[in-house]
C-alpha cells in the first residue's frame, strides 16, 4: 500500500488538519533561523487548512524515467472531502489522469472511499481494491506521505522526515522533504512541495523515487470547499466486462533499478500565480 501514499499526494495535500500542537512540558530550546522560517509558513498552512473539508483541483503530472530517459506527461482533476468529524472522521478522494499526447484516454483512476482505495487499470479492464490500514486509537493511518497529509500534526511530521525550508521568493515558500527511516527511503529519497505564498495552497509536488525515477505534480488550479457531493467517493462498481478483484496486501519483492549517477536538481519554480 505504500506507492498509494505517493500517487496521491499531490490530490491531498491540502488534507492537512490543523489541529493545535500540544504544549510542551518544558520550553524547547531556540530553533536555528531556518527552522524558525519553516515552523512559521507550517503553522500558517495548518491555519489556512483548518476550514477546508474539500477541494478540486486541476493537475498536470511529468513522470521522468531516467534508465529508459524517457519523459510522459498526463493531465487530470483530483476532489478530496472529509467527511465526518472527530476521531470517526473519513478522508475522501477521487483522483483521474489522462494522455496529454496523441488520443485523450483514462490512464489512471483512483478513489478513496475513506476504508478502501480502488485502482482502475483500464488495459486489464480491472479495478483492485486494496483495504487502508487502521490506524490505533489516537493516530493517523501510518502510510508514509499519506498519513502526513491526513493528519499527522507538523511536530510529527518534522520528527518523521527530514523537513527543510529551501528557499522562499515573492510567491512561493519551497520545503524539501527526505525520509528518516528505511520503509520511506524504500518509497522516494527526496521530495519538494511548493507552497502558494497567498492562500498556503500546494503549487507543486517533485519526489525522487529510489531508483532515480522522477514525478512532478503541477497544480495550477486549486478550488477549496467545492460542493462535492458523498456519493462521488463511493465505492465503484465494476463496468460490463470488468472484474473487481483484490490487491495484494504485501507488495511482492522487486528489483530497483540504481540511480542515475549525480543527483538532480528539483524543478524550477511554478508559474507566477494568474493575476500577480
Amino acid at each position: 500500500m505504500r506507492p498509494f501514499g505517493l500517487v496521491l499526494a499531490a490530490l491531498l495535500l491540502a488534507s492537512l488538519p490543523a489541529r493545535a500542537q500540544q504544549k510542551p512540558t518544558a520550553p524547547p530550546a531556540a530553533p536555528p533561523a531556518d527552522d524558525k522560517a519553516l515552523d512559521d509558513h507550517l503553522r500558517k498552512w495548518e491555519t489556512a487548512m483548518k476550514d477546508i473539508t474539500s477541494l478540486g483541483a486541476q493537475l498536470t503530472r511529468t513522470d521522468k524515467d531516467v534508465t529508459w530517459d524517457k519523459v510522459e506527461t498526463l493531465s487530470g482533476t483530483a476532489y478530496y472531502m472529509k467527511s465526518g468529524t472527530g476521531a470517526s472522521a473519513l478522508n475522501l478522494a477521487r483522483l483521474e489522469m489522462n494522455a496529454t499526447q496523441g488520443k485523450k484516454e483514462l490512464r489512471e483512476k483512483f478513489i478513496c472511499t475513506g476504508t478502501y482505495i480502488y485502482q482502475f487499470l483500464p488495459d486489464r479492464k480491472e479495478i483492485r481494491y486494496y483495504e487502508l490500514p487502521k490506524p490505533k486509537p489516537g493516530q493517523v493511518a501510518e502510510d508514509n506521505l499519506l498519513s502526513l497529509l491526513f493528519g499527522m500534526k507538523a511536530d510529527e511530521a518534522k520528527n518523521r522526515y527530514n523537513l527543510k525550508m529551501a528557499k522562499e521568493d515573492r510567491y512561493y515558500i519551497y520545503v524539501d522533504i527526505a525520509p528518516r527511516n528505511a520503509a520511506d527511503r524504500a518509497d522516494f529519497q527526496r521530495a519538494r512541495l511548493v507552497l502558494n505564498k497567498t492562500n498556503y495552497l500546494p503549487a507543486q509536488l517533485w519526489f525522487q523515487h529510489a531508483n532515480g525515477n522522477e514525478v512532478k505534480w503541477d497544480i495550477p488550479n486549486v478550488q477549496p470547499n467545492m460542493n462535492l457531493k458523498r456519493e462521488h467517493f463511493d465505492a465503484p462498481k465494476a463496468p460490463e466486462g470488468w472484474k473487481l478483484v483484490p490487491g495484494e496486501t504485501k507488495p511482492k519483492p522487486h528489483t530497483v533499478r540504481p540511480a542515475a549517477p549525480g543527483a538532480p536538481e528539483a524543478p524550477a519554480a511554478p508559474a507566477k500565480p494568474a493575476g500577480r
